[in-house]
């Protein structure tokens, strides 16, 4: 009886051992993760399905073989089972194989119990596709804020471009040359009549650089006393003159360092102080009033004149030399005069922030519009600002029309009105000539037969049939700007 029971014992231990290793092998095979088994000798005693897919080979051709030879034959790089065998501890490491794959690989050692390694297990992960996908997050992220700072920019531009209001040809170029000059560090050289926006292109070029993340300096130089603009510009040391602070001042130039220091009416500028601006834009550096050591400044130069240098500089007003060095990249904006058809642009624009900052709702004739059209403005931009802003704060009606003008502009515009010529007082030609002009001059300020006609106050219908009496040529008047 007890002999068929140990013989029955011994079925079932066996059934049971055959269970757990079919059960083990069921393990090993489905694990995610290659593993490798090697002997107390490095030889290969088991390699379940992963790794073969990892590892690019068959299970046979590394079962029984020292993982030696198969480092010599190149199947991978270095082997994690030899430095376990030679450290007698854990290691981890990353293997190159054959196939180009990387791999992450960790042995451990298992003791037997004399204390020597019998086995070495290796679990493998194949970290190729996943340094693939962290190179390609690291360049969607550099492509995202390549995106940003490009969508920024073009954000700050289309912001700046509807303040200048860039409806002209000329003005477009313009505008295009700044944006361009902004990508690098050359000296800016802007010049044009007192109040044609000078300092918003000044502006447009350091928020659209480089440099928009640094400071934005602006000096008036026809506003300092002579005495001043150098301690100004350049700094001081301490005790240097009377009334000195002890501790001296940083001049502009040291307080635009890495942004863009703006010199605004350049041309008021001492000669000495010419000098000393010639050595900072010959090499960067400055010394302040009463220093021994010059100081290296990283800041760029944008002027602005309203006056013609080059005269001055035949007048020996202002040196040659400077002239030169400023005149880099030069910027020429035109009077408003020679722009007038950006002005009914410019005066809803005016009158649309007006608006918001009296809390009005003002609006503005046709005759009105045209009357401003016809008017110099001497002052440019800056007089027309000017001028809407007391318009929507006196006017004492919600529409401003032509009666509500100052007086200069409505005599300005009577004085342009057309006059008897050779061919005589008949005033059916001189209506019919200035009805031609106005409804010319209407079509290229607005754009369209629609918005001229409703700023002359007259139906679509009405003014195409007046355009073809007079044989106006809308194709050679209206111009789609950008």
């Amino acid at each position: 009886m007890s002999e068929q029971y140990e013989t029955g014992k011994s079925y079932y231990d066996e059934l049971s051992k055959k269970n757990i290793e079919r059960h083990l092998d069921a393990i090993i095979d489905s694990s995610y993760d290659g593993l490798w088994i090697c002997n107390g000798d490095g030889r290969v005693v088991r390699v379940n399905k992963a790794s073969e897919e990892i590892n690019g080979v068959r299970a046979e051709q590394v079962l029984n073989r020292k993982m030696v030879d198969l480092v010599a034959e190149g199947l991978v790089d270095r082997s994690v089972t030899m430095e376990v065998l030679q450290t007698g501890s854990a290691v981890t490491m990353i293997q190159q194989l054959r196939n180009g794959k990387q791999v992450l690989v960790t042995g451990n050692p298992v003791f037997d119990e004399n204390g020597k390694i019998s086995l070495v297990v290796v679990n493998d992960r194949d970290i190729s596709e996943l340094n693939r996908l962290r190179s390609e997050l690291e360049r969607s992220k550099a492509l995202s804020r390549e995106y940003h700072d490009e969508l920024s920019q073009l954000y700050e531009k289309k912001r700046i471009y509807s303040d200048l209001i860039i409806r002209t040809d000329t003005m477009n170029r313009v505008f295009n040359t700044a944006v361009k000059v902004a990508r690098v560090d050359s000296t800016v050289l802007i010049q044009g009549e007192s109040g044609v926006g000078k300092g918003l292109f000044a502006r447009l070029i350091h928020q659209t650089s480089g440099r928009k993340n640094g400071p934005f300096i602006r000096v008036d130089c026809g506003a300092i006393p002579e005495s001043l603009i150098e301690s100004e510009l350049f700094g001081y040391e301490g005790g240097a003159f009377t009334g000195a602070r002890n501790k001296g001042k940083p001049g502009r130039f040291e307080i635009a360092e890495g942004g863009t220091l703006f010199l605004d009416e350049i041309s008021e500028l001492p000669m000495n102080t010419q000098v000393k601006l010639l050595r900072f834009l010959e090499d960067g550096e400055v010394v302040p009033i009463g220093g021994t050591r010059s100081k290296k400044i990283d800041a760029r130069i944008i002027a602005a004149t309203n006056r013609e240098l080059e005269r001055m500089v035949e007048q020996k007003t202002f040196r040659r030399d400077l002239f030169f060095r400023l005149n880099v990249v030069p910027l020429q904006i035109p009077p408003l005069r020679k722009r007038t058809e950006a002005i009914p642009y410019l005066i809803h624009h005016f009158l649309e922030k007006f608006n918001k900052k009296c809390g009005t709702d003002r609006i503005i004739m046709p005759r009105a519009v045209d009357c401003l059209c016809e008017y110099s403005f001497p002052g440019n931009i800056r007089e027309l600002a000017n001028l809407i802003e007391q318009l929507v704060v006196l006017s004492p009606n919600r529409t401003i029309d032509e009666e509500d003008l100052p007086s200069h502009i409505l005599r300005e515009s009577i004085e342009d009105l057309p006059v008897p010529n050779r061919e005589g007082w008949d005033l059916r030609k001189a209506v019919e000539s200035v009805e031609r002009d106005w409804i010319s001059k209407a079509l290229k300020a607005f754009g369209s037969q629609r918005k001229a006609a409703v700023h002359l106050g007259m139906n679509q219908s009405t003014l195409a049939r007046k355009v073809k009496k007079h044989g106006i040529r809308i194709d050679l008047i209206i111009h789609h700007d950008a």
